[in-house]
């Protein structure tokens, strides 16, 4: 059997309590996220723009794709 070492806050020491409005998070995303990009894309491309690639940063249209890498948005 393994032995699991744990950490035990010194007697009388100040123990944060977990949150509980609501759920547990590893981390808060700052600025844009995948999602943000794609559907800013996907926006641009339906409404009849160019849009930037969410791939390479190039210039993409709805019928022809990315110029540069020939990504799609389907």
């Amino acid at each position: 059997m393994a032995a699991v070492a744990t950490h035990s806050p010194a007697h009388g020491a100040h123990v944060e309590e977990p949150r509980t409005d609501g759920p547990a998070r590893l981390f808060e995303p700052r600025g844009l996220t995948l999602e943000d990009v794609i559907l800013g894309a996907w926006e641009d491309l339906v409404e009849g723009r160019r849009a930037e690639c969410p791939v390479c940063g190039g210039s993409m249209s709805m019928l022809e794709g990315c110029e540069s890498c020939g990504s799609e948005l389907s």
